[in-house]
C-alpha cells in the first residue's frame, strides 16, 4: 500500500522543484495513476494542479521548430487523444497512440507529464513524441530532446512543466502489439516523417525505454531498406518478462517497425479529420452551441 507523509499543493513550478531539491524522495503526483500501484511511503507528494499546466497551447515563434505545440504536464491522456490542434499537427498520431491505454475513465486521470517524468518502457506516450521529435521542458534541466531524457539514468530530479511537440505537417503511425486490447503493450513501434526531416522510427516496449533506430530511409522506401530497418530494430537490447519473451519482442519490434513506415509512408488517412471534426464537436457541445 502507497502512504504520503507531506501532501504539498504548491503555487508554482519553481516551489515544486524546491522541494524536489530538499528531498531526494519528494515525488511530483501527476494523475497518480501508476502511482498508486507501488508501495511504500512517499515523504513529500507535490501537487501542480494550481500551476496552470492543463492546457494545449500553440507557439509561433519556438526557437527550435517555429511552429509548435506546448502540451502542459498535466494534460490528461482523454485531453491528447481528443485535441483537435495535436491531430492536425501529429497526422493523429497521438490519438491514436492513447487509445488503447486501459479505458476512457483512466485516460481522464492519467496525465503526460505522469507518463514523460516516469519514463515507463511500456509507454505508448513515450514512444510516440520520441519519434516527433518532441522536447521536455523541465524546471532544473532546461529543455530536453525527449531521446535525452529517456537515456538520463537515475530518478527524474526536476521538475517536468510541458512538451512541445512541431506542428507538422508529417506523416505518422503507431503500431503495438498487445496480449489484450487494453493491456501494456508488448512491442510497439512509432514511425513520422517530416518534409525535409526525413523519417524518425522509434521502438518502446523492448520492455526498457524507447530507443530511436538509426537506418536511413527514402521518402517512399524501398523493399530493401524496410529489411534494413526490420534488422536495424531488432539490433536494439531487448528482454523478457511476465508479458513476453526476449525473442518475440526482437522479432516482432522489426515486423512493427516496418508496418509503421510504411502505413505512415501510405495515402493520405482522414481518421485524423474526422478526429478532429469529433473535437470540434464535443467542443461545441460543451459549451451549448448548436451543431
Amino acid at each position: 500500500m502507497l502512504s504520503m507523509g507531506k501532501y504539498v499543493r504548491v503555487g508554482s513550478v519553481e516551489e515544486a522543484y524546491e522541494l524536489v531539491r530538499q528531498n531526494r524522495r519528494a515525488c511530483v503526483l501527476g494523475g497518480g495513476a501508476w502511482l498508486r500501484l507501488g508501495t511504500g511511503t512517499i515523504p513529500v507528494a507535490i501537487d501542480l494542479a494550481d500551476c496552470a499546466l492543463d492546457t494545449v497551447e500553440p507557439i509561433d515563434d519556438d526557437p527550435v521548430f517555429g511552429r509548435a505545440l506546448g502540451i502542459g504536464a498535466y494534460v490528461t491522456l482523454r485531453q491528447l487523444e481528443r485535441s483537435a490542434e495535436l491531430a492536425a499537427a501529429t497526422d493523429g498520431l497521438l490519438a491514436r497512440a492513447v487509445r488503447d491505454i486501459v479505458g476512457v475513465q483512466f485516460r481522464n486521470v492519467a496525465t503526460v507529464g505522469g507518463s514523460v517524468a516516469g519514463r515507463f518502457g511500456f509507454s505508448d506516450v513515450c514512444c510516440a513524441l520520441l519519434a516527433l521529435g518532441a522536447h521536455a521542458e523541465l524546471v532544473g534541466a532546461g529543455r530536453l530532446p525527449m531521446e535525452d531524457l529517456l537515456a538520463r539514468q537515475g530518478r527524474l530530479r526536476d521538475v517536468l512543466t510541458r512538451v512541445i511537440v512541431p506542428a507538422g505537417p508529417v506523416r505518422a503511425s503507431y503500431q503495438a502489439v498487445r496480449n489484450q486490447s487494453t493491456d501494456f503493450p508488448v512491442a510497439s513501434a512509432c514511425a513520422v516523417y517530416a518534409q525535409g526531416g526525413g523519417w524518425r522510427v522509434a521502438v518502446g516496449a523492448r520492455p526498457g525505454r524507447a530507443r530511436l533506430v538509426a537506418t536511413p530511409l527514402s521518402a517512399e522506401p524501398a523493399p530493401a531498406e524496410l529489411e534494413a530497418l526490420a534488422d536495424a530494430a531488432r539490433t536494439l537490447p531487448f528482454s523478457g518478462n511476465m508479458w513476453a519473451s526476449e525473442r518475440y519482442r526482437r522479432h516482432v519490434a522489426g515486423v512493427l517497425a516496418c508496418r509503421a513506415v510504411e502505413d505512415a509512408a501510405g495515402p493520405v488517412r482522414t481518421d485524423a479529420l474526422e478526429s478532429s471534426a469529433e473535437a470540434r464537436a464535443a467542443a461545441r457541445a460543451e459549451r451549448g452551441e448548436a451543431q
